[in-house]
């Protein structure tokens, strides 16, 4: 049997109060715990609907939700980082590509017709640390939709800060050879270098909005559906 618009909001409320606090893993046992809760409206139609979803519930075990939360954790998390392979293989298309190799042979060029080699090798890196701290900021107003956490989102920003970190450890250890580049010692390096983990940045911030993108209109279709 189907649940009214009503009885899914008051399994979704038991959930949340439960202490469920991320979005995308509180659906999901919502979902499973409604569809338990209307096989057993089904097979005993005489039961109060709150005594039905108790039992849904008991029917867990002793230990609750633990078990599916574990579970259903680890779909999600899988989901995740299938999502962020295809969107990554995605990003790194063949026009991507050429315009790497383009990028890299107008920095090489431009190396060699600027007259002060520092003023270069600076606007490089600040502009590669620059993009890591916006980075980390766009993806800090991304960590919630509605105020309300989720799972998807806290792993993105967890690989977002990370490729960030490095960056900006890759920024900060260029700055030992700094008397090197300038000099040109390296250069074909250090622009490869650059231009490989700047792409990398900028993949991981792409993939970030469209996982972002993903579960907003999730969320809003639950929305709409409860």
């Amino acid at each position: 049997m189907n649940l009214t618009k009503n009885q899914i909001q008051y399994i979704d409320t038991y959930v949340e109060k439960s202490g469920i606090e991320w979005f995308d893993l509180k659906i999901e046992l919502v979902d499973h715990l409604a569809d338990a809760t209307a096989q057993i409206l089904e097979d005993n139609p005489e039961i109060a609907f709150e005594a039905a979803v108790t039992k849904a519930k008991l029917a867990f075990g002793t230990k609750g939700f633990r078990p599916l939360i574990t579970n259903r954790t680890k779909q999600i998390e899988k989901s995740f980082y299938k999502r962020v392979l295809k969107y990554l293989l995605s990003f790194f298309s063949l026009p991507k590509i050429i315009i790497t190799a383009a990028l890299m042979y107008v920095l090489i060029t431009l190396f060699n017709v600027v007259e002060v080699k520092v003023y270069f090798f600076n606007s490089l890196v600040g502009v590669l640390f620059a993009f890591t701290i916006l980075s980390f900021w766009w993806s800090y107003r991304r960590k919630t939709i509605d105020n309300k956490k989720h799972l998807s989102l806290s792993y993105m920003q967890s690989v977002s800060q990370f490729v960030n970190m490095l960056t900006q450890l890759f920024s900060f250890s260029l700055t030992l050879f700094k008397s090197s580049f300038v000099e040109g010692q390296g250069i074909l390096w250090f622009i490869v270098l650059w231009v490989i983990s700047f792409l990398f940045c900028i993949a991981s911030e792409v993939v970030s909005r469209h996982i972002y993108k993903d579960q907003k209109a999730l969320y809003y279709q639950y929305k709409i559906a409860a």
